[in-house]
């Protein structure tokens, strides 16, 4: 354990020693600390640590599994309160937020000594802690923060998915009715394979596309993404049919014209079709276009 002004102790078990588990991730040049506010009641003081974990994908392999076996993001989200620099109750916003995606990365370390007991209405087992009207004031200001940081974080590699191209695949719209996601007409690989097809089949591409996009499986993604983001991986292909899959683009996109190795690379990348595999199909347009 850890407490202020007290040396940090250290526990084995037939010689094997315990690895202390770090809620808040410290270790982790992504964690984003924030300021630390501190409310007094009376002559004591309650200190509020905010932090905000890392993308999973700015975590270790090792880390991501000894947080996920620890419990998902989700139920870990929360305040942390230490009486006395002993952890009492944890993953709880004390009904200020409902748990959800917007604040799975956030965490409020809370510390108050035990002068406040009776302020804390702590129960008859020293396990559960509701924290006073100061400090549950204190603490929404602190979640409306930390949340806009931790969407800023958990949503920002999707972000780039609409930066990193001009032309990508899937679009996003948002108005009054919602939010709802559209396979984009415009993308050059699927306007030249539409100039190659008579107006009735142009038709019937443009319905078969908004049928895939109507039918996104949004609450099967959330799901997966929530519970193991690492484990979503929508490339699993050879390096035979990685070719081959570049062959076909090549000829939908150009026929057996000279065509353009730079945008061609670039139609390549906004696919997401060869991601894990650029090496290769640079190597593949190197060639193909030489």
């Amino acid at each position: 354990g850890e407490v202020k002004g007290h040396p940090r102790i250290s526990l084995a078990i037939n010689g094997h020693s315990i690895a202390a588990f770090d809620p808040f991730c410290r270790k982790n040049p992504a964690t984003q600390v924030l300021p630390e506010e501190i409310v007094r009641i009376g002559d004591a003081e309650v200190r509020l640590q905010p932090y905000v974990l890392p993308h999973h994908s700015r975590l270790s392999a090792s880390e991501y599994d000894y947080y996920q076996d620890r419990s998902d993001f989700i139920s870990n989200q929360g305040g942390y309160v230490y009486r006395n620099g002993r952890l009492m109750a944890w993953g709880d916003w004390f009904r200020l937020v409902p748990k959800g995606e917007a604040t799975k990365l956030a965490r409020v370390q809370i510390d108050f000594p035990n002068s406040l007991d009776e302020d804390w209405t702590i129960d008859i087992k020293k396990s559960r802690a509701r924290p006073p009207y100061a400090v549950r004031e204190r603490l929404r200001q602190i979640i409306a923060k930390i949340t806009n940081r931790s969407v800023t974080v958990h949503r920002g590699r999707g972000q780039r998915l609409f930066q990193e191209t001009q032309a990508p695949f899937w679009e996003r719209y948002a108005d009054h009715d919602g939010i709802r996601f559209a396979i984009n007409e415009q993308h050059p690989i699927i306007t030249s394979l539409a100039r190659r097809l008579s107006p009735n089949d142009a038709d019937l591409l443009g319905t078969v596309l908004d049928s895939v996009a109507a039918s996104l499986p949004v609450e099967m993604i959330y799901s997966d993404y929530s519970t193991h983001p690492r484990e979503i991986n929508q490339q699993s292909v050879d390096e035979s049919q990685t070719i081959e899959r570049l062959r076909s683009l090549r000829q939908v996109l150009y026929g057996d014209g000279p065509g353009d190795a730079k945008a061609f690379l670039q139609i390549v990348r906004s696919t997401h079709l060869f991601d894990g595999q650029i090496e290769l199909a640079e190597k593949f347009i190197s060639e193909a276009f030489a």
